[in-house]
């Protein structure tokens, strides 16, 4: 049952890119290519940055491992730097953290750098792995070296990922106030499925259950995002999956763009109020 779901996912291939550019320096492609191909079978993108030491003048060389993988969303790409992302490494913690809009993004120095490149629609933090979402009508070739940059220079630079510590509880954590069967559906989905769609660069958040409808409401995050796929992973795998364990689930249904659309509805709202009130006193 769930290896099924693990088969609705596309085969992760290596993205080699031809050259990576950054503000200190450049590494021609030929030698990129022929790196990058030594070392494909482990999709992996070889980065040689160069930083000019102002101390002693010499140039310095620093190299980084940046893991590429495709996901089953063409305009979702997995980034993987090789050093932890979000959370201890020595932990089992499985939380991720999204930013869709530039706004949201000012709680991250990287997910700043990120929302400048033209194209970036959302960024997710995953344990190891950085998720990026793009419009579609930008291509992945005129992006991929700015988020390289973007990437390599802050895991080396040693900042920290969040400019403050952000709040927001997992919604797999089981209250003391959940019944048993949403505590039973928040177990499965955090053992069984949350593994597989983390793999492909997404996650997905429990939002509530109907006891009268038997209808689960989650909401789809990171590469999950607008995934054409998605329809079939609902249906085939977690719904398929809970409705098995658990004969009171009848249905799974995403609420992500309905809660982001009201989430906006509300903001702008908001805006136009705050907007009125100083014309108002002026």
């Amino acid at each position: 049952m769930f290896s099924q779901l693990r088969r609705i996912s596309k085969c992760k291939q290596p993205v080699v890119a031809a050259f990576v550019r950054t503000a200190r320096g450049q590494v021609p492609g030929q030698q990129a290519t022929r790196q990058a191909s030594s070392i494909a079978l482990n999709r992996t993108t070889f980065i040689h940055p160069q930083r000019l030491n102002a101390n002693t003048g010499l140039i310095q060389r620093r190299t980084m491992f940046i893991q590429t993988a495709t996901t089953p969303n063409e305009d979702a790409l997995q980034f993987i730097p090789g050093v932890p992302v979000l959370g201890n490494p020595d932990t089992s913690s499985m939380r991720t953290v999204e930013y869709t809009s530039p706004r949201e993004g000012l709680k991250s120095a990287l997910a700043t750098r990120l929302f400048a490149i033209e194209g970036v629609r959302s960024v997710m933090y995953g344990s190891d792995f950085v998720t990026v979402r793009k419009e579609s009508d930008h291509p992945w070739q005129l992006m991929k070296p700015d988020i390289y940059a973007a990437i390599m220079d802050h895991f080396s630079s040693g900042r920290p990922l969040l400019r403050e510590e952000d709040q927001s509880s997992d919604s797999m954590n089981v209250g003391e106030h959940d019944s048993e069967i949403v505590s039973e559906i928040k177990e499965l989905l955090e053992s069984r499925v949350r593994p597989a769609i983390q793999e492909d660069g997404g996650d997905l958040d429990f939002v509530s259950f109907n006891e009268g409808t038997g209808v689960v409401k989650i909401k789809l995050r990171g590469a999950c995002r607008g995934c054409a796929s998605s329809s079939v992973t609902l249906k085939h795998g977690v719904e398929g999956m809970l409705s098995y364990y658990i004969p009171e689930v009848t249905g799974v249904e995403d609420v992500g763009d309905e809660l982001e659309t009201q989430a906006k509805k509300e903001f702008n709202k908001l805006e136009a109020e705050l907007k009125s009130d100083g014309k108002s006193t002026e």
